[in-house]
């Protein structure tokens, strides 16, 4: 798992307590958060911190650790190319399952939208109509991933939220596909509710 030597009894103690918490099996926790540091670059030393907001997430949300912990297995490769951290990862699949996703979907349409906006100016034309149609421009969006995503898919959610109602869908279909578009119209349609659990999970309350 790339865990340094002198770092193994922390790392273990961590996954311990992670695993009383969450009701996991010990080995397989520590395996999913050792990856997990790797996939997000998270020194070990820190990942007690992670640790920290998921559980905050699940004590505070309809979320639960265990489908917060398989959301960042699952899209710890694509995260990894944008700016994004753990904890604003957590965040995000802890909102779209407390909006009632499994952790297979959620995560495959947050692959998906990751992909698409990290490289918009190489999108469809459909796509680039729709981002034309929302006021967004593509070079923003792309550049955008790069620097804050988090940012980035806030700005994408107002904007669609600031079209007339019977658009909406329409125009995730164009951004994402027919296949995630339920998944991002419900987070855009719930996109308070993404900004208290990107709260949350930031939260002093979290720490400890």
């Amino acid at each position: 798992m790339g865990v340094a030597k002198d770092e193994l009894i922390d790392f273990t103690k961590t996954s311990a307590m992670m695993a009383s918490a969450f009701g996991l099996p010990a080995g397989e926790l520590a395996d999913q958060m050792g990856k997990i540091a790797n996939l997000f670059k998270i020194p070990i030393p820190r990942i007690g911190e992670l640790a920290d907001s998921i559980n905050y997430l699940d004590d505070s949300t309809q979320s639960t650790a265990p489908g917060i912990i398989d959301f960042l297995t699952r899209t710890g490769g694509v995260a990894g190319a944008v700016k994004i951290t753990g904890q604003e990862m957590a965040a995000l699949g802890s909102t779209l399952l407390a909006l009632g996703e499994r952790s297979e979907t959620a995560s495959t349409a947050t692959n998906a939208m990751f992909q698409k906006f990290a490289a918009a100016d190489k999108g469809t034309k459909k796509f680039k109509e729709a981002m034309a149609e929302i006021g967004v421009s593509t070079a923003a969006v792309q550049k955008g991933m790069q620097v804050d995503a988090q940012g980035t898919i806030l700005k994408i959610m107002d904007a669609v939220n600031k079209m007339p109602a019977e658009k909406r869908l329409g125009v995730l279909v164009d951004l994402v596909g027919l296949e995630h578009s339920d998944t991002l119209a419900k987070l855009a349609g719930n996109v308070e509710e993404y900004r208290r659990q990107i709260d949350l999970a930031g939260s002093q309350q979290a720490k400890g």
